[in-house]
């Protein structure tokens, strides 16, 4: 009886034990979460950067991270095989569960970039010139990584004088962990001011100074005969409609017209004794100083004169008469 009853008491220790085992392995383990945006700062990706949730694996490198600025896509299928390697409960629904990685970056922009250029060149520029920069590898920016201070310095430059092409080499400070050197390579481009219209101005209006500016265009995009001063268009009529901000050329203004076709008009005969007027039709357009002929009212007669001022026509003693 005794033997028995301590076979009763191991039993129901073993028994105890086993459940305690099962109750162990089989109880639920917390469901990590997936980061689906993800920000890093450092050059590698850790469990912890993808996973909420990782626990002890979370300081586990499973991959270096993008370039600073730059970004990469984590597949639904490599995800599952990273949760797996380190018995994280985490199982993607489809395919289309997957995280977007991005490495944060100190940005130095063009601006800065060209300032940068421009000034290293300074001494081979003319003072009285302006210059602007165009890059041939689409540069819109340096990505610098965050542990570095976000600066630049030129190391070197070498500019061909004829064709205004450059070579740059970029660093950041040497004494820095994570230092790197950029090559930039781009062209000059001399630039000049010409004045443009700030509103569209129609055949026939007088451009004011208030509808005047000056911008800054490259040489080359110039073209042929664009006025260069605003005194060249303050003033001036347009021969058609003038859009606002576009070069304009000679070519595209006259002086106002102060005299209209089929108006009526005031003929001024001058000699160095007398001054003679009389009404006339004028049988052309003209601006100031412009010749145009002109129907005396009383006489019949077409002559020739001078546009002299508004709706005014002089006629000298010297010039001949034409008949109609």
């Amino acid at each position: 009886m005794q033997r028995s009853r301590i076979k009763n008491v191991l039993k129901a220790q073993l028994s105890s034990i086993l459940t305690g085992v099962i109750l162990f392995t089989t109880s639920p383990v917390t469901a990590a979460s997936l980061y689906r945006n993800i920000i890093v700062d450092s050059k590698n990706l850790k469990v912890g950067d993808i996973f909420d949730g990782a626990g002890q694996y979370a300081n586990k490198i499973v991959g270096r991270a993008p370039e600073p600025g730059r970004r990469f896509t984590l597949e639904a299928r490599w995800l599952a095989y990273v949760a797996n390697s380190y018995n994280i409960n985490w199982k993607p629904l489809s395919t289309e569960d997957r995280a977007v990685v991005e490495r944060a970056s100190h940005v130095i922009g063009q601006d800065e970039i060209k300032a940068k250029i421009l000034s290293a060149l300074k001494s081979e520029l003319s003072a009285q010139e302006k210059y602007s920069i165009t890059f041939n590898n689409r540069l819109t920016a340096l990505h610098l990584p965050t542990d570095v201070t976000p600066s630049v310095t030129v190391q070197k430059i070498e500019r061909d004088k004829i064709s205004n092409r450059f070579f740059a080499v970029l660093t950041t400070p040497k004494h820095q962990p994570g230092a790197r050197r950029y090559t930039i390579t781009g062209k000059l481009f001399r630039m000049v001011e010409i004045p443009i219209v700030t509103r569209r101005v129609r055949k026939g209006d007088i451009i004011e100074k208030d509808d005047v500016q000056t911008i800054s265009i490259r040489v080359d995009k110039l073209g042929r005969n664009v006025l260069m001063s605003k005194e060249e268009l303050i003033g001036k009529s347009p021969k058609r409609t003038l859009i606002e901000h576009r070069p304009i050329r000679t070519s595209d203004v006259r002086e106002p017209v102060l005299v209209r076709r089929s108006s009526l008009v005031t003929m001024v005969y001058q000699t160095r004794f007398m001054r003679i007027s009389a009404r006339g039709k004028a049988k052309q357009s003209g601006s100031l100083g412009d010749t145009v002929r002109v129907l005396n009212s009383g006489s019949k007669k077409v002559v020739e004169g001078t546009v002299t001022g508004p709706s005014e026509i002089t006629v000298t003693a010297n010039r001949p008469i034409t008949l109609n």
